[in-house]
């Protein structure tokens, strides 16, 4: 649908549904004593409340995280304007989100995600094991469009915000029981344990376990298991009034599939590999047909040094560290289908990072001029062993180390011109290099031969560097405490890569490096306080301009029969819409809520492949960009009803989310990856005694049992059906 009559049609409902009821909305205002919660924020680096920035922010606390039954960071998809995300193609616990058209659904350590995802301030390079637990967490920040500024790495699309929750003065501890579909247990719990004024600690852990529910033909295997477990230790150490350190050390441990799925019974598969079982490695057990599964094994240590100076200057010097493991057997193609003998990938991935970043905050001239300043440093090592497998035969087995050294300098400046009118200036230097190498593994049995000198020979680079410098300008204008106006341009661009997969007859050619991608986003629109603070409604209008899309395009090299699939730069894209967030308390104890997004998404030029390699399906200017609905939505309330008699209060809640039409292939080819419009509904109810020492609370998620399409490569890949729980919690102090 044309950009335009969405913006109108938008403004037209949301004026009709939200402004109409006006009238008897002040009415109801009088009758409530409660105003909605204030949400403070770090998204600009520093705290700020949520309305109080000229930015598209969706930010969650932990009462709406549950309200919304947000317990991974998968669910936010279901929550956020514009934002379509779903488990990779194979592994479980890696997300591709796409935000406002701009995604990435490879997980292969060359490529870098177009929307970041950060764990308190610390940059996650990683998707293999981005689908992170919600446990312990005080909020989650969703920032919509370019991160080309403030944040750690460049993003065209966006950020994920994670922050836990930091140790408590007061000693309390909690404890979560759930039992729920498919067998799943789930356990909770935290405690805090104040030594003393000066030194705080937290410990938090989780456990989830559930059955499979996707039968395999082959083997009678239920596959889609879960087994996920972790826990987080934290300090808080205060030695002085101006100086306090943070710091946290994680082990998170995951092992689930997102398996391929019969088109016509979602509930069953073809594959013939059974699971993990027995010793020997990764190949060992594939040629055996067995070892099905996705385990990431993570360690990850967040060091926050905080130093005031006078009442407005504040400087952080932060460290990360983070080790993570990431093996996976994953069957994409059954023996016997497609013509070929079966096609498997065997994955044992280690990577390495150690991010440093320094940052200053404060305000001059009279405190009429903020500034936000610092250094970014991330260095990333990679090691990946990873084999092809056709039937029983190794068609290639090799090696693969690359790695990432990045340094930013970055710059924001807020002028109060009047003390209405702020005008703001950022810009974000980074210099960055990327190497890589192969060694071929034929001593084990591969049929084809990859290596770094072969790559040198063939003309790929092995090393590639970029430096850019990504401005930002925006103005705000704030009449009173309740309105906000604002107006900002922002630059951004996603890091190159390699095609480290290689395919056909693996020749060095298709190893073919790519280069970065670059955005210039434009965003308009308002946020505002409305009836005494019993409701929020903020609304903008956004249009991006992409430039060096790198797109994957299905190619068919000479003298292959196989299609070989490569990302170039080969496109550009428009990408405009808006976005509508609501909440009303019409009266005590309810709220209501409503997020929209609308979305305009094509590709204004496309770039053929280089010449001998024939296109198979190509993306033209005509394709829909993969992933872009023109329409995603939310609308939900919770209910608090107290009981005068005890002192407690049931809760019920429930939403619905809506996705449109859209297409989950890039090519916009086979037929199965149209998806159709679709309607999820989560619904739940509680009881919460007066002292709030305990609660107990029935959930469902995709409560109408839906069967979805989420992602498609050569076969149909499928969202989760209906699942249920029950938990108990208790408090403790």
């Amino acid at each position: 649908m044309n950009c335009l009559k969405w913006i109108v049609a938008a403004t037209i409902g949301l004026w009709a549904t939200l402004g109409a009821p006006v009238v008897s909305a002040q009415q109801a205002a009088a009758q409530t004593s409660v105003t909605l919660e204030e949400v403070t924020v770090t998204a600009q680096r520093r705290e700020q409340n949520v309305q109080d920035i000229p930015l598209a922010v969706s930010a969650f606390t932990e009462r709406q995280m549950e309200s919304m039954q947000i317990t991974e960071a998968l669910d936010l998809v279901r929550a956020v304007p514009n934002l379509v995300g779903h488990n990779n193609t194979g592994p479980g616990n890696s997300n591709a989100y796409f935000l406002r058209g701009l995604g990435n659904t490879e997980s292969i350590a060359t490529f870098d995600p177009p929307v970041g995802t950060y764990v308190d301030d610390v940059y996650v390079s990683r998707q293999s094991a981005n689908n992170y637990a919600i446990f312990d967490i005080e909020r989650i920040e969703v920032l919509r469009g370019p991160q080309g500024t403030l944040f750690g790495r460049n993003t065209t699309g966006g950020a994920v915000n994670i922050i836990t929750k930091k140790p408590s003065e007061q000693f309390g501890a909690q404890f979560e029981l759930g039992y729920g579909e498919f067998e799943a247990k789930s356990v909770k719990a935290s405690v805090d344990i104040p030594f003393n004024e000066r030194f705080l600690t937290k410990f938090s852990g989780f456990y989830r376990e559930a059955d499979g529910f996707v039968r395999s033909t082959v083997t009678g295997e239920e596959n889609g298991d879960l087994e996920a477990y972790g826990g987080r230790a934290a300090l808080r150490f205060v030695p002085t009034d101006t100086f306090t350190w943070d710091v946290s050390t994680e082990y998170a441990f995951n092992d689930q599939l997102n398996l391929f799925r019969n088109l016509a019974a979602p509930d069953t598969n073809g594959t013939g590999l059974s699971k993990r079982s027995g010793t020997g490695t990764l190949l060992d057990q594939l040629r055996q047909g067995r070892g099905l599964g996705s385990e990431t094994e993570t360690i990850f240590v967040v060091s926050n040094l905080g130093f005031q100076f006078g009442d407005d200057e504040q400087f952080n010097f932060i460290t990360g560290y983070r080790d993570e493991n990431w093996e996976f057997i994953i069957d994409f193609v059954p023996s016997g289908m497609l013509g070929i003998p079966g096609f498997a990938i065997a994955n044992d991935q280690e990577t390495q990072q150690l991010t440093q970043e320094a940052k200053l905050t404060g305000t001059i001239a009279s405190e009429r001029l903020r500034y936000t300043t610092g250094l970014f440093y991330i260095d990333e090592d990679n090691v990946t062993d990873f084999q092809d497998v056709a039937g029983a035969a190794v068609l290639l087995d090799r090696e693969m180390e690359n790695g990432t050294q990045s340094t930013a300098f970055y710059l924001q400046l807020d002028y109060a011109l009047t003390d209405t009118v702020t005008l703001t200036a950022g810009a974000r230097y980074t210099d960055e290099e990327k190497d890589i190498g192969f060694a071929s593994r034929n001593d084990r049995g591969g049929i084809f031969n990859i290596s770094t000198a072969e790559l040198i020979a063939g003309g790929v680079p092995v090393e590639q560097s970029v430096s850019k410098t990504t401005p930002k300008a925006a103005i705000e204008w704030k009449p009173s405490e309740d309105w906000l106006w604002y107006a900002s341009a922002t630059n951004g661009f996603k890091s190159g890569g390699w095609n480290a997969r290689g395919g056909g007859t693996h020749i060095a050619a298709n190893y073919q490096p790519f280069g970065p991608e670059e955005i210039w986003s434009y965003e308009t629109g308002f946020k505002s306080d409305l009836l005494d603070r019993t409701m929020r409604l903020n609304f903008l209008l956004f249009w991006s301009e992409v430039k060096d899309l790198q797109l994957i395009a299905g190619i068919l090299p000479p003298g292959s029969p196989a299609v070989l699939f490569q990302t170039q730069n080969s496109g550009e894209g428009r990408f405009r819409g808006a976005e509508i967030e609501w909440q009303w308390l019409p009266i005590d104890y309810l709220t209501l809520f409503t997020n929209i997004g609308l979305m305009d998404a094509e590709y204004t030029s496309v770039t053929p492949p280089p010449p001998g390699p024939v296109a198979q399906i190509p993306i033209t200017t005509d394709t829909q960009p993969t992933r872009t609905p023109d329409i995603t939505g939310i609308a939900g309330f919770t209910y608090d009803i107290p009981l005068g008699t005890s002192g407690g209060k049931f809760t019920i809640g429930g939403n619905a989310a809506f996705t449109g039409v859209h297409w989950v292939s890039s090519n916009n080819s086979p037929a199965f990856s149209y998806v159709e419009k679709q309607w999820l509904y989560q619904a739940q109810i509680g009881y919460t005694a007066a002292n709030e020492r305990w609660s107990i609370g029935a959930y469902c998620k995709n409560c109408s049992d839906e069967e979805y399409i989420t992602s498609a490569f050569l076969f149909p890949y499928f969202g989760d059906p209906l699942t249920w729980e029950v938990n108990v919690r208790l408090k403790f102090d």
